[in-house]
């Protein structure tokens, strides 16, 4: 009996399939460069100042908000107006902001600008897949992934079946999970470093093998020196209070000892008078005169104290406000890391899931090899700019583009119709 050619080209493209997803399951993602902001992204503004005086963070509210980068490559932010955003970084942007609104309100010191991306603009998928049209971009989108938002590549009856775009269906998600999983132990990383203590993310051995980790790691390390640079700045804040405030308890005691010194001698001197006015020797107004300094002395004596009583409880406010500081910051992040280890240990579960899905694809679609027929196959291109150039499947995307996918037929073969149409045998 003779092989179906049907059936060869469909095993070998299933065998390369399945190649393929091997990669997946034991690679890792590729490191990705810092994404560069592009129309339509949507972004939140949060702008904050340093209130020395009062030791606070004050959030400067009206600078803040959520703007959308135009067609024109440029948002508008108040005072500051249209600025060029497209092409740049958040954290490139940010320090544009802070610098301009630095100048504009005649600021001593530019004020802390955080952005962050709300909405990213759209990727546009087309061509030979299931369902073209826009979708969401995320970073760290590739082809792949682009392909399985928009269901996976549309194949020929000739060159399809149902097991095949489940293999590729499931990858693709399984591939999301693992990023995902990946992405959240190096956070987890962080969190521990932050709760010892430490200055840099050290991540597990096991996880420090895996290629891809190192972007990540260092993201996280901006994050950890950032949130101890503020820590310290707080911290450092209450100690010049207390410092400043026990300053001013010395200077109250060297004026109270002075004030002290000074009350003696009115004393004596009102004594003598008193002495001398009984005998008709002194003047009544005299008396008078230096008990009305005794008076005042012992007054500013006690304003003295009261003085002094009121720095050392605002000293006991800072040194309290201190302790809470740090009670503070343990407490989120061992929240965060609560949270961040129940979700590392639900994306297992689902990649466990996942993975038995795609086993049982594969085993459904089989991987025998019947023979060397040429296999229908597909081109892939992003158009970027206006430009279309060449892409496989792990090509980075960027918000705003256009991924291409093109099914090419081997020379000499046509499409088979469907087993719904295909002529009867006699």
């Amino acid at each position: 009996m003779r092989d179906d050619p049907m059936r060869t080209q469909r095993s070998v493209r299933q065998f390369g399939c399945l190649a393929a997803i091997s990669l997946i399951l034991v690679g890792s993602a590729a490191a990705s460069e810092p994404y560069l902001l592009s129309v339509s992204d949507k972004l939140t503004v949060k702008v904050v100042e340093w209130n020395a005086g009062q030791s606070t963070f004050e959030d400067l509210t009206a600078l803040g908000g959520e703007y959308v980068i135009g067609a024109d490559g440029q948002a508008s932010f108040p005072f500051v107006g249209a600025t060029p955003s497209a092409g740049k970084s958040t954290t490139e942007l940010a320090a544009t902001l802070g610098s301009e609104l630095q100048q504009v309100l005649g600021l001593t010191v530019a004020p802390n600008v955080t952005i962050e991306i709300a909405t990213y603009g759209p990727v546009y998928v087309s061509g030979d897949v299931s369902t073209p049209g826009a979708y969401p971009f995320a970073p760290g989108l590739t082809v792949i992934k682009a392909l399985t938002l928009a269901g996976g590549e549309r194949r020929a009856a000739s060159a399809t079946s149902r097991p095949e775009r489940e293999l590729l269906t499931n990858s693709g998600a399984l591939d999301l999970l693992v990023d995902e999983h990946m992405r959240l132990q190096v956070r987890l990383a962080r969190l521990d470093a932050e709760l010892a203590g430490a200055q840099t993310v050290t991540l597990p051995p096991e996880l420090a093998k895996v290629e891809g980790t190192q972007p990540l790691v260092a993201a996280e390390q901006s994050i950890l020196l950032a949130r101890q640079r503020q820590m310290t700045a707080q911290t450092t804040s209450l100690d010049e209070e207390v410092a400043l405030l026990n300053r001013e308890i010395d200077t109250f005691e060297q004026k109270r000892t002075a004030m002290e010194q000074q009350l003696e001698q009115a004393r004596e001197q009102l004594n003598k008078i008193n002495e001398l006015s009984d005998n008709g020797l002194a003047l009544a107004s005299r008396v008078t005169a230096l008990q009305t300094s005794v008076a005042d002395l012992q007054s500013r004596l006690l304003d003295l104290d009261t003085s002094s009583l009121q720095a050392k409880q605002d000293i006991g406010t800072a040194e309290r406000e201190r302790a809470e500081l740090g009670d503070a910051r343990i407490s989120d992040l061992s929240l965060e890391r609560q949270t961040v280890d129940g979700q590392i240990a639900a994306l297992a579960l689902k990649i466990g899931n996942q993975q038995a899905l795609l086993q049982e694809a594969a085993v459904y679609s089989g991987t025998a090899i019947a023979g060397n027929a040429a296999l229908p196959s597909y081109a892939y291109s992003i158009v970027r700019d206006g430009a279309e150039v060449a892409a496989d499947m792990s090509t980075a995307v960027h918000a705003g583009d256009v991924i291409v996918a093109r099914l090419t037929l081997p020379q000499g073969t046509t499409t088979a119709p469907d087993e719904a149409t295909a002529a009867p045998t006699n």
